[in-house]
Formats: structure tokens, C-alpha cells, sequence
């Protein structure tokens, strides 16, 4: 990989941050492989939309991208702690998903169709181990 992307942005790996003494600002170090350091503040209201930014963004890429049959399910993920999740039908054949990660919510816009799959993974994996799902 490239130490550096096109048009002299660096490529960065790795990530390091808190929150402002005010609690209003989430502080981020962004370290590039050359090892320098990029540091960024994001208003804790606008995480959400930096969130929502990268997601879309890594969906474009990733919609024309084959997947890595060597690469293991799991290895890259990084679980993100959940506060509550809702969902709805605002009207159509499209529904919403909200998840809320603190004071920031990411809103999914999925075919209502997937709905059902979805609630018949969530009742099986709230099911204690010891309980046959009715």
C-alpha cells in the first residue's frame, strides 16, 4: 500500500480520541503509515453525519468491489456499543432502521421485505441457549 493517496492525502490506519474537557468536541488523531499525525476535532452533534458520510461513502466503493475470499467473516469488524435501536415504516415499500449510539442516531433505509428475515435473526439471537424459539 501507498504511503500516500492521490493528490498528497495521506493514507491513514489508525485512530486515537476523547472527548473535549466540555464534552462538546470529540478530539481525533488520525496516524498515518508514515507517522505523522493529522489532528481533527468533530462537534459531538456532527458525528453522526461524519458516520453517515464514511458509510456511504465505503458502500459506493464497496458496491463495485469483489469480496476477499481469503479474508475470514469477522476479522475487520469492530463492534460499536448500541444504545437502542427502533424501527418504522414512514410510507412505500421502504422502512427504517435507527440505531442510536449515544446522542448520535444513524437512520437505515431498507426494503420493508427485509423486515421480516430481520425480526426472525433478532427473536432466534434473543433466545436463551437453553429455550426452543416458538
Amino acid at each position: 500500500m501507498s504511503a500516500q493517496a492521490s493528490a498528497g492525502f495521506p493514507i491513514i490506519h489508525a485512530f486515537a480520541g476523547s472527548p473535549s474537557a466540555d464534552g462538546e468536541t470529540l478530539l481525533v488523531e488520525a496516524t498515518a503509515f508514515d507517522g505523522s499525525v493529522v489532528p481533527f476535532a468533530i462537534p459531538i452533534d456532527d458525528v453522526k453525519h461524519f458516520i453517515a458520510f464514511l458509510l456511504a461513502w465505503v458502500g459506493t466503493i464497496s458496491a463495485g468491489a469483489e469480496a476477499d475470499e481469503d479474508d475470514a467473516v469477522g476479522t475487520r469488524i469492530m463492534p460499536i456499543p448500541a444504545t437502542s435501536i427502533a424501527v418504522g415504516q414512514p410510507s412505500g415499500q421502504e422502512g427504517y432502521i435507527g440505531i442510536s449510539l449515544g446522542r448520535a442516531e444513524l437512520i437505515f433505509a431498507v426494503p420493508l421485505a427485509s423486515f421480516t428475515p430481520l425480526g426472525r435473526t433478532l427473536l432466534l439471537a434473543g433466545t436463551p441457549a437453553n429455550n426452543a424459539p416458538a
